[in-house]
């Protein structure tokens, strides 16, 4: 979904091939107490608090918020949208 997000909005192919690699080939071990799991394939997410979450958020929102702004123009509502850094979204 997000190398379609990013070809829709014409992002350049280099950026287009570091986010559909990103997450290929990553995985984790759980470690609690003194018990160690094995390794799991982690190809499905990021961790919230990393460096780009953010920004892969903003990505896959920005298609809704066009949506959305396309939407209250033709209904001639007069709306905004005011999104925060710590992930969460506010519309007025």
């Amino acid at each position: 979904m997000l190398t379609l997000i990013l070809k829709h909005f014409r992002f350049p192919n280099c950026i287009i091939d570091f986010f559909s690699n990103y997450l290929i080939g990553k995985s984790t071990q759980y470690f609690w107490n003194s018990f160690l799991s094995g390794t799991c394939d982690v190809d499905i997410g990021i961790e919230q608090d990393s460096t780009l979450f953010s920004i892969i958020l903003a990505l896959y929102i920005v298609l809704f918020i066009c949506i959305f702004k396309l939407r209250t123009q033709a209904l001639n509502l007069n709306t905004s949208i005011l999104p925060f850094v710590d992930n969460s979204l506010l519309i007025s």
